[in-house]
C-alpha cells in the first residue's frame, strides 16, 4: 500500500518524523559540504539523492534557510550559502558574543557528572592519529559543548548549535581546500567549569576563540582562492519540467574540483 503522507520518505529507526529526518540529513549535508557551497540545488534532486519525500525536503530547506545554510531564489532553486570572508567574520563575532553564555550559569550535579565522564573519554582519544579516534574525539567534544549549551537556556542553545554548525562547515570547507584547521579543544574549559573557576573558564574560552580566529584567517590567506565560485542558475522557463530521473544530481565538492 502506498504511503499517502506528503512527507513520505524514510524515517529513522529511533522514531523521528520524516520531516525531522529530512532536516537532520540535509543539515548534515550542508555542514559537511556534501552539498557544494555557492551552488544551486533543486528539491527534486535532493528528493532522489537522499531518498526523501518532496514535501519533507521543502519544509527542511525552509527551516535551514532560516538558519542561514541555504537561500531560496524564485525560479532558480535553492542556493547553498557561500563560504567566504563575510561568513568567517560573522562566525568569529558571534562566538565572542554568544559563547559567554556557556560560563554564566552554574552546573548542576547531573551535568557535572556527565561532563566529567565526557572529559575523561575525550582525554582517552585526544591526540591519536587514526581516523576512528579523531572522529570519536570530534563527536565527544560536540556532545560536551551541546551539554553546556543546554545549560545556557533554550534559545541560546538553539543559536549556539546553529553557530557551531556554521563554524564546522567553515572549517570543513577549508579542509577540502587543503588547509586543515585544528579541532576545538574543550578540555581547559571543562576543567575550569568542573572546578568552579569562572575566571579560568573565561580565559579558556577566550584562548579557544582566538585560536579559531587566527587559524581561519591563515586558512583563508592560503586557500581562499580555491573555493568554488558561485554558480548562477539560469532562470527557469515555464516549459514542463523534465522528469526527476533525467536530472543530474547536484555536484559534490570533489566532483566540482575535478572538472
Amino acid at each position: 500500500m502506498l504511503d499517502s503522507s506528503p512527507f513520505s520518505g524514510p524515517a529513522s529507526s529511533n522514531g523521528e518524523s520524516h520531516g525531522a529526518f529530512a532536516s537532520r540529513r540535509l543539515r548534515q549535508a550542508f555542514v559537511s559540504c556534501e552539498l557544494v557551497p555557492s551552488h544551486y540545488v533543486h528539491e527534486a534532486d535532493l528528493e532522489q539523492r537522499f531518498g526523501l519525500g518532496r514535501a519533507a525536503v521543502r519544509v527542511a530547506l525552509t527551516e535551514l534557510a532560516v538558519a542561514g545554510f541555504v537561500i531560496r531564489h524564485a525560479r532558480q532553486g535553492w542556493l547553498v550559502a557561500p563560504v567566504d570572508g563575510a561568513l568567517a567574520s560573522a562566525i568569529v563575532e558571534a562566538r565572542l558574543r554568544l559563547e559567554l553564555a556557556l560560563i554564566e550559569r552554574s552546573l548542576d550535579d547531573q551535568r557535572k557528572s556527565t561532563l566529567h565522564g565526557l572529559r575523561g573519554a575525550i582525554e582517552a582519544v585526544w591526540g591519536r592519529d587514526d581516523p576512528t579516534a579523531r572522529a570519536m574525539a570530534h563527536q565527544l567534544c560536540r556532545q560536551a559543548y551541546d551539554l553546556l549549551a543546554q545549560n545556557a537556556g533554550r534559545f541560546v542553545e538553539s543559536w549556539l548549535r546553529d553557530l557551531w554548525d556554521h563554524a564546522e562547515r567553515l572549517t570543513r570547507s577549508l579542509e577540502l581546500a587543503g588547509q586543515v584547521v585544528a579541532p576545538s579543544d574543550p578540555r581547559p574549559l571543562l576543567a575550569a567549569l568542573l572546578a568552579g573557576d569562572r575566571e579560568a573558564a573565561r580565559q579558556a574560552l577566550h584562548d579557544e576563540q582566538t585560536r579559531f580566529r587566527d587559524a581561519v584567517a591563515l586558512g583563508f590567506l592560503a586557500a581562499g582562492h580555491l573555493f568554488p565560485q558561485a554558480r548562477h542558475a539560469p532562470v527557469r522557463s515555464r516549459r514542463p519540467d523534465r522528469k526527476t530521473n533525467d536530472r543530474k544530481p547536484s555536484p559534490t565538492l570533489s566532483e566540482e574540483k575535478s572538472r
